[in-house]
């Protein structure tokens, strides 16, 4: 709400409080460890920002020496500008629709880390901001550990977007308890591709009823007890069946969006023999009333195998293995697939339909 600057005020203050010092002084102050003349010399010659420490961590130790004029000292401050805390960090975005972006920011630990200054792990506040407005569109506290440390992190979030686009954004790193210790990274907006302003739906068209004969199996035919798919059906037919797209069906109720997902499944069986499909639903209920009627068809019909698995129900091993559809629901199938990597029948879902979004 226009308060970057206040916001950046605040808690400058708040750490000049704890800290004990001004932020307009050397940011090694704050460890300390060589006689405060030296770091006099260091602000005399304007080493009190974090660029200027970046700068001071580039120099050799000899240059150092010279810039303070105590040759002695030198090595020790620069082990100091060592482990002053700071991260690289590198941007990157997608924009998901045109007002939410997606941003990923790789986060790198460019200190010494040192467990008598640092302890156990720092904290940064991270802000996306923008500067022509004021206004910041992003902000969380992120902590980064000791282990940590030795490796690149990821952090991902979204944030809105606003039309005409700025020139950039701007990703802003505090810490959370260090004087001047701040990292900016732009990111940039000028070229940012937005996906299409035209409407997200799909109009119906006036085409010929598509007879179940299109199917071109006999066995799947019989699944169906009408002779043409309705026009919603006729419409996706050829993407459902015949192409690996994502599909979003969005239709009233009764108008046959369950065939569409029936017809996925007949493709995964078609072209991806030993794969699995994979149902999720918002409520139990309607999980056990989906299996109830899929058992009269893919079970019955075709002879396919089919498991519910909710928070009541978790079937062994084996019957996983061997199931063709599972059936669940959104907290239960997150909790799986956090562990993909150790179960197999996880990594062999090729379809993943989701009902009542």
């Amino acid at each position: 709400k226009s308060w970057i600057s206040y916001a950046q005020k605040v808690l400058k203050l708040s750490k000049m409080l704890e800290r004990r010092t001004w932020w307009s002084r050397c940011p090694l102050r704050q460890i300390g460890g060589v006689p405060a003349e030296i770091y006099d010399k260091l602000e005399a010659k304007r080493y009190t920002s974090a660029a200027r420490m970046e700068a001071l961590k580039e120099m050799g130790v000899r240059e150092i020496g010279q810039l303070v004029s105590h040759q002695r000292l030198a090595a020790q401050l620069k082990a100091e500008a060592s482990a002053l805390p700071a991260l690289s960090i590198d941007v990157s975005a997608q924009p998901i629709t045109r007002t939410v972006l997606r941003v990923v920011l790789t986060l790198t630990a460019a200190f010494e880390w040192r467990d008598r200054l640092h302890g156990g792990a720092e904290s940064w506040w991270i802000w996306v901001e923008d500067s022509d407005t004021e206004h910041i569109y992003h902000k969380e506290l992120w902590t980064l550990t000791k282990q940590q440390a030795l490796e690149p992190q990821e952090l991902s979030f979204t944030t809105p977007l606003f039309e005409p686009l700025p020139p950039a954004y701007y990703i802003r790193a505090f810490s959370d308890r260090w004087l001047g210790v701040e990292t900016v990274a732009p990111l940039p907006l000028a070229n940012l591709s937005l996906p299409s302003a035209r409407p997200a739906h799909t109009d119906l068209l006036a085409l010929r009823p598509l007879p179940k004969s299109a199917l071109a199996d006999a066995r799947f035919e019989a699944l169906f007890r009408f002779s043409h798919f309705n026009p919603v059906q006729s419409q996706i037919f050829h993407t459902v069946m015949h192409t690996d797209d994502n599909v979003l069906v969005g239709a009233p109720t009764g108008s046959g969006k369950t065939v569409a997902a029936e017809l996925a499944v007949l493709r995964l069986l078609r072209e991806y023999p030993g794969c699995k499909a994979v149902y999720i639903a918002p409520l139990k209920a309607l999980v056990r009333e989906r299996m109830a009627d899929w058992r009269a068809k893919f079970v019955q019909g075709l002879g396919l195998k089919m498991l519910e698995l909710t928070g009541d129900v978790t079937p062994d091993a084996r019957a996983l293995a061997t199931a063709h559809i599972l059936a669940t629901t959104p907290e239960k199938w997150d909790g799986v697939s956090r562990h993909w990597q150790q179960r197999n029948y996880v990594q062999k879902v090729t379809l993943v339909i989701i009902d009542e979004i």
